[in-house]
């Protein structure tokens, strides 16, 4: 179970496989623990913290979304 929208170990587990350990977003190939979870639509926002809102980025393209 997750809090105030903290992505579970196993809800990044869950996206990691999903994902294919695909970043979304330039579509390069990373292991785990070089990707951060992200809410898809964003937990600020309503997005829920659960396996389907969550989608692992490489770290670049999540300090990039975060900046904008």
């Amino acid at each position: 179970m997750s809090i105030d929208g903290y992505i579970t170990e196993a809800q990044r587990r869950e996206a990691y496989e999903r994902q294919a350990g695909i970043c979304p977003k330039c579509g390069k190939h990373f292991e785990i623990g070089e990707m951060e979870a992200d809410h898809i639509t964003p937990w600020s926002k309503g997005g829920k913290t659960n396996a389907a809102n969550c989608q692992l980025l490489c770290l670049e393209d999540n300090r990039r979304k975060g900046a904008i």
